[in-house]
């Protein structure tokens, strides 16, 4: 029989800090948000070789009190909450108390804070006799060398050599070019989830982003991707009816899809999140504005109270269990469909190469980084901190002082405290010199922030960030003014069908734009809408049927016959007609007639598998896929000659459809190209 052993503590620590401490992004996640929850005003990432050989993150927060270091690295132990009741109501980022003693367990730690009420900070190593004997009275605390040091108020964690002492994770981890990337997505979230702190970010000691921490959120979308993007996101804020759902944010417009939800970012209560609620929610709002298998660009804020969701899912906190998933659903989706259809999809066209345009985001690309690296860089713990340019400030910083401060030299940056030569609090001289270079909040400003941290939570001033990055005129951008609408019953007499041309575009001329319009995809989507209008018309009562002799027998699953019985009504009125035959199986004597040609039982599996995969409200997509593919095969093809009347006919039935936009498969219908931009080609305008 084999003997049952009792760990050492210091296995124990490598083994749970593997459910925190995966890769280096969750070490940068984990130190950043403590860095938020803090107060700080301004942090600082700096990683090397991918964060493997390290990482550092430098905050201008609260600090942590000398009484309180050996308390931080163990586990589970935590400033944010104190009961188990606290879990319902948290404002924090953090709260499992796990991040410094996992983070310690798997690197070599070096920690030096300072409160504002402190002389001098304090440097905490844990690099000293790995573990503690079995005899140790709290054999979970990580054993620490506690120095004292100058240091300016706040925070700075320096993690060396991860996974030094568990090579078998080590040797899983990706390239260093991978790890850095991963590291770069977070930063970037992290400063678009609090666009009022400022972000500084370096990567092998080359500048990779700075922020200024001024709340403007389309300011952060230009500087992370660029000013296309930028120019084209479409604001949204909604608020539920009962008030306790707020949602703000920006959209990205259909032709800006991507490949993969990479660019689908949600921020709820201010935690960075993946939830397949919101990403379903999300995408049901573009309806068929998208094309299979392509998904939006979208970074949303959602609002509602604590109590509702529970983070404490998994340890690293990016999933969320929601109280109400199909509230918070509907609510998406009701939101971006309502905020997408208020202005009008067409594409804009250019008659740039494609070769030309990459060329221009590359020449766009090279600006901003040149921009970048000409900002001042500063910070209150790195020497030099202000450049030859800052003239007098300078010259102040260089008179003699009467006693020589004591610093702490790390590997190309600097920590000094300069208390012996002012009788300042330690780091006051040099932070002051540095929020003045970077127009960044003071350590009384950080102090406000934690208050207000505690008793509003995180997402307390959001809403009015939100309005200030939208306040200038959004109305113009490169797509022409969002509220006028060209495509409206009162101007249909100014439309010119100018002609066809290949068989299958026409040429329509409108004040001074000209549409080209698809005429297959054009008559794909006024056939859908037909469609998608006779079966909304008769949902209140059964939908016309096609009876099928012999009727169909499904054996079902427990999950699918549970999810059957759940929407027997709905099936019902949508023209099923199905029975009861015992031990789970069911008779299908009826179809909806629009669908009959459509292999009923397979199709009736497919909206099951929906309802299965929370498809939580709306018209199952496997039934909008379906009439999608029969408005495709009745369309007019391309190549195939209409007569005037025909396309006159056509067209005006489709700009009079509530979303012309785009065709059931998501294709565009049209698109539009300025006499502007003609102009420009033929060297009219430069």
């Amino acid at each position: 029989m084999a003997e049952i052993h009792v760990l050492s503590s210091d296995t124990i620590n490598r083994i749970a800090a593997g459910e925190v401490v995966e890769r280096p992004v969750n070490v940068v996640k984990e130190l950043a948000e403590n860095s938020i929850d803090a107060g700080a005003g301004a942090i600082t990432v700096e990683i090397k070789n991918g964060g493997i050989d390290l990482i550092r993150v430098t905050d201008n927060g609260c600090g942590i009190d000398p009484t309180q270091i050996t308390r931080a690295f163990r586990r589970h132990a935590t400033s944010k909450i104190s009961e188990a009741e606290d879990l319902t109501r948290l404002q924090s980022l953090g709260f499992r108390g796990e991040a410094l003693s996992s983070i310690a367990a798997v690197s070599k730690v070096e920690m030096i804070t300072k409160t504002r009420d402190s002389l001098v900070g304090i440097r905490a190593v844990n690099d000293v006799v790995p573990g503690l004997s079995e005899g140790t009275s709290a054999p979970d605390v990580t054993p620490l060398e506690m120095t004292e040091i100058g240091a300016p108020d706040g925070t700075t964690v320096i993690v060396r050599d991860l996974f030094y002492n568990v090579p078998v994770r080590r040797k899983f981890l990706k390239t260093a070019q991978t790890e850095a990337g991963a590291v770069t997505d977070l930063v970037y979230h992290l400063a678009l989830s609090h666009p009022d702190i400022s972000f500084h970010y370096r990567v092998n000691n080359q500048e990779k982003l700075h922020t200024t921490g001024n709340g403007n959120i389309k300011e952060l979308i230009y500087r992370i991707y660029g000013r296309e993007l930028s120019n084209s996101v479409i604001p949204v804020s909604r608020t539920s009816e009962d008030g306790t759902l707020v949602l703000n944010g920006f959209l990205g417009r259909p032709e800006f899809s991507r490949s993969s939800r990479s660019c689908e970012i949600f921020f709820v209560n201010g935690r960075i999140l993946k939830s397949d609620v919101l990403s379903k929610g999300l995408e049901e709002g573009y309806r068929t504005d998208l094309m299979q298998h392509r998904f939006p660009f979208a970074i949303l804020y959602l609002q509602l109270p604590a109590e509702e969701i529970d983070v404490n899912v998994h340890p690293s906190k990016m999933e969320v269990r929601f109280q109400d998933g199909k509230r918070i659903f509907d609510f998406l989706n009701e939101s971006v469909h309502a905020t997408l259809h208020r202005i009008e999809l067409i594409p804009r066209a250019t008659l740039d190469t494609q070769a030309q345009e990459n060329k221009a985001r590359k020449e766009e690309e090279k600006i901003r980084e040149a921009a970048e690296k000409a900002e001042v860089h500063t910070e209150p713990f790195e020497q030099p901190v202000i450049a030859a340019e800052t003239g007098s400030r300078k010259r102040e910083m260089q008179k003699p002082l009467p006693a020589e401060p004591s610093s702490y030299q790390e590997e190309g940056f600097t920590f000094i405290d300069k208390t012996a030569a002012v009788h300042e609090p330690a780091g006051r001289y040099e932070q002051e010199s540095f929020i003045e270079e970077a127009a960044l909040p003071d350590p009384e400003e950080a102090r406000r922030k934690q208050k207000k941290l505690e008793t509003e939570g995180l997402s307390g001033d959001l809403e009015a960030m939100f309005r200030e990055s939208v306040k200038e005129d959004f109305a113009e951008d490169l797509y022409g003014n969002r509220e006028y609408h060209i495509l409206r019953a009162d101007h249909a007499d100014q439309y010119r069908i100018v002609g066809q041309i290949f068989d299958t575009y026409w040429i329509v001329t409108f004040q001074d734009k000209m549409l080209m319009i698809d005429q297959h995809a054009a008559h794909e989507k006024v056939n859908f809408e037909r469609l998608m209008r006779r079966l909304s018309r008769e949902q209140s009562e059964a939908s016309p049927s096609q009876m099928l002799a012999p009727p169909i027998i499904l054996t079902l699953s427990g999950k699918e016959e549970a999810a059957l019985l759940q929407y027997m009504d709905s099936f019902r009125r949508m023209g099923y007609e199905i029975e009861s035959f015992g031990a789970g199986s069911y008779a299908v004597r009826a179809v909806p007639l629009e669908l009959y040609a459509n292999e009923p039982d397979a199709l009736l599996r497919e909206i099951l598998d929906e309802i299965l995969d929370s498809r939580m409200s709306g018209t199952p997509a496997a039934i909008l896929y379906k009439i999608a593919s029969m408005s495709c095969k009745a369309a007019v093809k391309g190549n195939m000659h209409l007569s005037a009347e025909e396309a006159k006919a056509l067209i005006d039935e489709l700009l009079s459809l509530d979303n012309p936009y785009h065709c059931p498969h998501g294709r565009p219908t049209m698109i539009v190209l300025s006499k502007q931009e003609m102009e420009r080609k033929f060297k009219r305008i430069v």
